[in-house]
């Protein structure tokens, strides 16, 4: 449903039936109240997007008439919009309360307490009162735009009271439009001071020129003394433009005005009469700095406001009418052939300006402001603006026009005849004319004439032209010339015996005639040469009789034929079979010739017979010259020679290997690349001489067990190298290093010793001691009976033929009968990457094992809880470097356990 389109929908129904209800229900319990719309507007501005910083507003003056109210009373009101007439409540929006005297007062809260939030009207004896209402939106869902809203004028008892005793609402209701681009949309529409306006007077615009029915929009002419600024959330351009300027208004109105404001009625404060209207016919108005602007579906939201002409829309009684003046500069004067052209009047209303001739055969108007030439001469244009609904007619402008003639050139034609021959048609050419003119538009035509005669003398002769007219050229005559020659004579041929020709040789022209003329000539054998552009054009090789011919013009008569013999011989043509190489056991290369002397662009395929090349030397040829022989060609039009080529068989190159020598490696140590390259680039092999200590796969050696071997590395060569010589190098893998330790322990006098423990540290390969060829034992001097002290742990026997091993004895403590009351921690390496602490602790609790390297720096913490008795812990070291290290154990009580360990 667009805005204003009053058809009935279901929604449209039930809101009339309702306004029905609340008119029985207020007549019911208001004792006959009635409201009445006298000016109700159609539309109201909208506010935007609920969000009270969006607000752009906008006054919405109304007149109301209330009846059935106590006669002579005063009643106070306050008033708002409601967008359901049925609910409860007062309404929403600010309102400004008109004054009959003094501003106008803005509110924004209600009240019959405050002075400044209620007004007050007296009813006459009939208990009626009409008068002046003004509302302002606010940010709630009331004026969202596309809602209508109705009008609520609360009131008291008439009586001083303090509530409200009567809730009117109108039956009509505004639509609420935003200010925006879309039809749905509304623009700001403002006046600069109207002449005629005065302050707090009420202005309504209608969409027709009787202005009848409900007007489009309403408002309130400046200054009424409210601050109606962008502070209190008005439309920038009201707040700038129009708030408390003086005679000055502003509203908006709807983008979907097909017709436009087309009447604008300023009604008086006081009794709404009306003081002065202004009416447009087509929705168009006096614009602000000249010109017009268009109200007619318009699309400038609140960034293009439309601005009115106050000086113009005076809103006065009687209809106003601005002078204007016309600005007519002096025309330069055109030449016959010119261009349309626009004058470049101007008026001071921006209105159009129209043109006519005095001389239509000189310029005519056409399009009504565009002077089209049509002759040379002389007119006045008058420039002339006949005024509208808002301008009285200037007073038009006369500028004398002057057309010059263009100038036209016209030439008599060179003209030849001999003599006693009778004189020629003369001709004329011209130059200039314009507009699609030619000599059929001159009033005269020009004449050609000479002085000569049919019998003058051999000579040249002026041809002189004149008498041509015309109103729109200045005419310039170039004379002819008209040449007289003697009676035909007589002509000889100069063609000198053609030296023998080779084919393929250039065109060429041999005889002269002594006019001067051009020779013509013809040959016997089309087969040998042709004539192109008078020249003679060989085609092939033999002889042809060149006959040169001289037929004669108006002053010579035709030469006698001369003829003579042209022989042509074959061009001499070289074919060269191309020298080639190979290496010695690769097949034969493409043999190839080279062609030189071809002429003509011709080629081989002009050939009769095509010619051959071969050679000798096959596949097994040693290295060595071979003869590439090219014969067997010919040729009409050629004399050939054929020139023999060469085959080089060259030796296969030979190549080296470089090949450093190998660094020592250890039983244990990754695979590493030989290394070896040939000269040649191509891919070197190997082999080892004992695969028992290394292999080699792919040019990558894999180290198998600690000894010597030798790695020789090949190149067999290919069809471009010889075979390498071999270039050996020794590989020497030494042992890895393995330490075996025993694990110091201890036990206490009289016990039976414990089980002995060692450990390995430098394994390699992920082997272990199933790997060595015999494995160690383990023993030591100490008995079940041994006192308490010291004893050797001593570890033997272990060999390998791939581990330096070195074997470490460890220390037996035998601990005094009391020994278990003593506090006591081993640690030692238990695998390789993995520390092992053994901790005896007389009492449980909170302990931290540390370890530290030789410069006391911190290298790992662990906080555990020992349990009373033997606790043992494994701490990850693998990422430590191999040195000594030292344990610390921070135990229960206080008490301190240090140890020292190697870590490799």
């Amino acid at each position: 449903m667009t805005f204003g389109d009053m058809t009935f929908t279901i929604k449209t129904i039930m809101k009339y039936v309702a306004l029905f209800l609340i008119g029985v229900l207020m007549t019911i319990f208001s004792f006959g109240q009635s409201i009445t719309e006298v000016y109700f507007p159609k539309y109201i501005q909208g506010a935007g997007t609920l969000n009270t910083a969006d607000e752009k507003r906008v006054p919405f003056a109304f007149r109301l008439r209330i009846t059935g109210l106590n006669p002579n009373k005063t009643y106070k009101y306050y008033n708002r919009m409601v967008s359901d007439p049925t609910a409860s409540g007062a309404g929403d929006g600010s309102f400004i309360l008109v004054k009959q005297t003094g501003s106008f007062v803005r509110a924004t809260l209600t009240s019959f307490t405050n002075a400044s939030r209620h007004s007050e009207f007296t009813t006459d004896p009939s208990g009626a009162y009409e008068g002046w209402f003004v509302n302002e939106p606010s940010a709630a869902t009331t004026f969202f735009p596309g809602t209508t809203v109705y009008a609520r004028i609360s009131l008291n008892d008439g009586d001083g009271g303090t509530s409200v005793a009567h809730s009117l609402t109108t039956s009509s209701f505004a639509t609420a439009i935003n200010f925006g681009s879309t039809a749905a949309d509304g623009t700001g529409i403002r006046s600069t001071p109207a002449t005629s306006g005065v302050a707090k007077n009420f202005v309504m615009l209608y969409d027709n020129e009787a202005g009848t029915g409900r007007p489009v929009a309403g408002t309130f002419i400046e200054a009424d003394g409210t601050a109606n600024t962008a502070t209190n959330l008005y439309a920038d351009f009201y707040a700038t433009n129009v708030n408390e300027q003086d005679k000055t208004w502003g509203t908006i109105i709807p983008n979907n005005l097909a017709n436009g404001i087309r009447k604008i009625v300023q009604y008086s404060l006081a009794n709404a009469s009306e003081i002065g209207n202004k009416t447009s016919t087509d929705g168009n108005w006096a614009k602000d700095g000249g010109g017009t602007v268009s109200t007619v579906n318009t699309t400038g939201g609140i960034t293009d406001v439309l601005v009115l002409n106050g000086n113009v829309v005076t809103l006065g009684a009687g209809t106003v009418l601005q002078p204007q003046t016309i600005t007519f500069g002096p025309l330069t004067a055109k030449t016959y052939g010119d261009a349309d052209f626009n004058p470049g009047a101007t008026a001071s209303s921006f209105l159009p300006i129209t043109y006519t001739s005095s001389n239509l055969a000189v310029a005519t108007i056409i399009n009504g402001n565009t002077i089209h030439i049509v002759g040379a001469g002389t007119t006045d244009i008058t420039a002339e603006q006949s005024g509208n609904t808002d301008y009285s007619a200037a007073t038009p402008v006369v500028r004398s026009l002057t057309v010059n003639p263009a100038s036209l050139t016209i030439t008599a034609d060179d003209k030849e005849k001999v003599q006693g021959d009778p004189l020629p048609v003369f001709t004329v050419s011209y130059s200039g004319f314009v507009n699609g003119d030619d000599a059929g538009d001159l009033t005269t035509q020009p004449v050609a004439s000479t002085a000569a005669t049919a019998s003058s003398s051999p000579g040249d002769y002026p041809i002189t032209v004149d008498g041509a007219s015309s109103a729109n050229y200045t005419i310039t005559y170039v004379p002819g010339n008209l040449k007289v020659t003697a009676s035909k004579q007589q002509q000889t041929i100069t063609f000198d015996p053609i030296a023998p020709k080779t084919y393929g040789n250039a065109d060429f022209d041999p005889a002269t005639a002594s006019s001067g003329l051009q020779v013509a000539y013809t040959s016997s054998d089309p087969a040998v040469a042709t004539v192109v552009n008078n020249k003679i054009h060989i085609v092939g090789v033999g002889s042809t009789t060149i006959t040169a011919s001289q037929g004669g013009d108006i002053n010579y008569e035709a030469a006698t034929d001369v003829s003579r013999s042209l022989t042509v011989n074959k061009a001499s043509l070289t074919i060269k079979a191309e020298n080639k190489s190979r290496l010695f056991g690769q097949p034969n290369p493409a043999l190839t010739i080279i062609y030189t002397g071809f002429v003509n662009n011709e080629n081989n395929t002009h050939l009769t017979t095509q010619p051959t090349v071969s050679t000798t030397a096959n596949t097994a040829s040693q290295p060595g010259d071979y003869p590439i022989k090219v014969e067997g060609a010919t040729a009409t039009n050629y004399e050939i020679t054929h020139v023999n080529g060469t085959l080089t068989v060259s030796p296969l190159p030979a190549q080296t290997i470089t090949f450093d020598a190998l660094p020592v490696k250890r039983y244990g140590d990754d695979d590493f690349a030989a290394g070896a390259t040939a000269s040649s680039g191509l891919t070197v092999s190997y082999s080892s001489s004992n695969t028992s200590v290394a292999t080699v796969v792919n040019g990558t050696i894999h180290v198998i067990n600690a000894g010597t071997t030798n790695i020789t590395a090949s190149q067999p060569g290919d069809a471009l190298n010889a075979p390498a010589p071999d270039v050996v190098r020794t590989l020497t893998v030494q042992k890895a290093n393995l330490e075996i330790r025993a694990l110091d322990t201890a036990k206490i006098e009289g016990e039976a010793n414990p089980t002995l423990e060692f450990v390995y540290s430098g394994f390699v390969n992920g082997e272990t001691v199933n790997n060595l060829s015999s494995p160690p034992s383990v023993s030591t001097t100490a008995t079940s009976t041994s006192l308490a002290g010291k004893y050797p742990i001593i570890v033997s026997g272990a060999t390998s033929a791939n581990y330096n091993i070195v074997q470490r004895n460890g220390t037996l403590t035998v601990l005094p009968a009391q020994g278990r009351l003593q506090d006591n921690m081993n640690a030692y390496m238990s695998s390789p990457g993995q520390l092992r602490v053994n901790i005896y602790s007389v009492e449980a609790g909170k302990a931290g094992i540390q370890l530290f390297d030789q410069h006391g720096t911190k290298m790992l913490q662990l906080n555990v809880t020992l349990v009373q008795g033997h606790n043992t812990y494994q701490l990850p070291v693998g990422n430590l470097i191999a040195g000594i290290y030292h344990v610390r154990v921070n135990g229960p009580g206080g008490y301190i356990l240090k140890s020292k360990v190697v870590i490799r």
